[in-house]
């Protein structure tokens, strides 16, 4: 099969992925919302950057290590990241449920040790899908993925849906998190159909932990740098506060994680083939970042002007104090996911020390926007994390600028159609009343999507063409 029949298929299905399992987990999160409050949401939010802490150590760099190598993964490749990981995992569910009461005591809140205990068995499920996950990436078959995500997000929704109707608070959501780890790590397992054998290699161990661990490095620095926010709101105000800061954080993720990732998820092993061959590689490079600002940028910005519609709607006015919060995350998410498609290929062309620079040149721009932030509550926090993300952009940005002469700059220029098309929207959209009804809130967002849609076939943009074209193409013979 042609490698752009392969690439279609897998963007299909990843998309799918995304779109059914990301959207759903987020209706059963608003749904949860609703019945469990901010506290509850604050709770998790704060023991959110220890698991993904540990996370990042375990699986983070070896993942994309054995992507990378792409076709040349042997056995004794996949069998050495596969002890090693368990070896890992379970070393760091052992600190971390050690470490239980002083997190709890750094928060000031008691019930977090317990929370925290069941919470963390997330970090060793994750750790054995970490082989089985990346040779079904190589494979670009993200089909199995798909159905296995699906699987584990039904069922464990259900769960937790029951345990918050039957008063169980925050032990719904993190059951939630458990169970769909461990539902869809059995699900890979069973699609891949792969068993580890008794092998370990000094040789692949050397070879895939020296691109790997940088990786792991920058994911321990991203980590940090992308969730001190919430850990430090933690410290320094109440449960509440951090559910409100957590619950917009989601929200404005979701939005573009679903179209961005499986983008990235299925061009990175595809830019990882064709890296040789660098004019083809650059192409899909710039067609990737104009294809995620089409979608992207109306999608977050259109979303902060229906704010505190949404809120108001599936939350309800209990969560209120979320909506300027949210408003300032969607602003900041933006610029997103071109910083994670500039990261990508420098993954691609095998650059983890570059990779790794970076996210250590985006610490103490993170730290000091924190520390003038702090006092003005999650507001100022938000709005300084808008700052960081614009910051983060151009430094993201500034090496494959070098490397192929499309940098930040470069990159804005390309996205000038739609940043005038989102910019009408938004207008439009602002200027519309506040009403908290489904049908009012699907009435503006058809609205917004004619407008984007409109101003962007004046403007005369490729895209809009080619989705033009193919819609005439389909209903013709109607």
């Amino acid at each position: 099969m042609p490698l752009k029949h392969q690439a279609l298929r897998a963007f299909g299905w990843s998309l799918s992925d995304k779109l059914i399992n990301q959207l759903g987990y987020l209706a059963v999160t608003v749904y949860l919302a609703r019945l469990i409050g901010p506290d509850s949401f604050g709770f998790i939010g704060m023991l959110t950057i220890f698991m993904l802490l540990a996370d990042s150590v375990v699986s983070g760099g070896f993942l994309s290590a054995l992507v990378q190598r792409s076709g040349q993964v042997t056995e004794d490749d996949a069998c050495t990241v596969f002890w090693v990981n368990f070896g890992w995992g379970g070393a760091m569910y052992a600190v971390l449920y050690v470490a239980a009461p002083w997190i709890a005591q750094f928060y000031r809140q008691p019930q977090l040790t317990a929370i925290a205990r069941v919470l963390f068995l997330v970090v060793i499920i994750n750790t054995f899908t970490v082989v089985v996950r990346a040779k079904l990436t190589i494979a670009l078959d993200f089909k199995s993925q798909a159905i296995a995500n699906t699987i584990a997000t039904l069922l464990s929704s259900a769960l937790a849906v029951l345990m918050a109707q039957r008063g169980y608070g925050y032990w719904a959501l993190v059951w939630l998190m458990v169970s769909k780890s461990l539902l869809a790590s059995a699900g890979i397992w069973w699609f891949c159909r792969w068993l580890p054998k008794w092998r370990f290699s000094r040789a692949s161990f050397a070879a895939l932990f020296g691109f790997g661990s940088k990786l792991m490095l920058a994911g321990f620095v991203a980590t940090i740098v992308n969730n001190l926010y919430v850990a430090l709101i933690g410290r320094f105000y109440n449960a509440t506060q951090v559910g409100f800061y957590t619950q917009a954080t989601n929200l404005s993720n979701y939005l573009y994680q679903f179209i961005a990732s499986s983008l990235q998820g299925v061009t990175y092993p595809i830019m990882t083939s064709i890296k040789e061959d660098r004019e083809r590689l650059v192409s899909i490079y710039k067609q990737l970042i104009s294809l995620t600002m089409l979608i992207c940028l109306p999608m977050l910005i259109g979303f902060s002007a229906v704010a505190a519609d949404f809120i108001s709607i599936f939350l309800g006015t209990e969560w209120q104090p979320a909506v300027p919060v949210l408003v300032a995350l969607c602003v900041a998410r933006t610029v997103t996911p071109i910083s994670a498609i500039n990261m990508n290929i420098l993954n691609a062309m095998g650059r983890s020390d570059i990779f790794l620079k970076i996210d250590l040149m985006k610490l103490p721009v993170t730290l000091s926007a924190l520390y003038f932030a702090i006092p003005y509550g999650i507001e100022g926090i938000a709005w300084a994390s808008v700052v960081t993300s614009f910051i983060a952009f151009f430094i993201n940005a500034y090496y494959p600028g070098k490397m192929f002469g499309f940098g930040g700059l470069e990159q804005i220029r390309i996205a000038i159609p739609y940043i005038v098309a989102t910019v009408i929207m938004y207008s439009v959209l602002s200027l519309l009343p506040q009403m908290p009804s489904i049908v009012a809130l699907a009435g503006k967002i058809f609205v917004g999507v004619m407008i984007y849609g409109a101003v962007l076939w004046m403007l005369g943009d490729a895209w809009s063409k080619k989705f033009g074209a193919l819609l005439r193409e389909r209903f013709a013979g109607l």
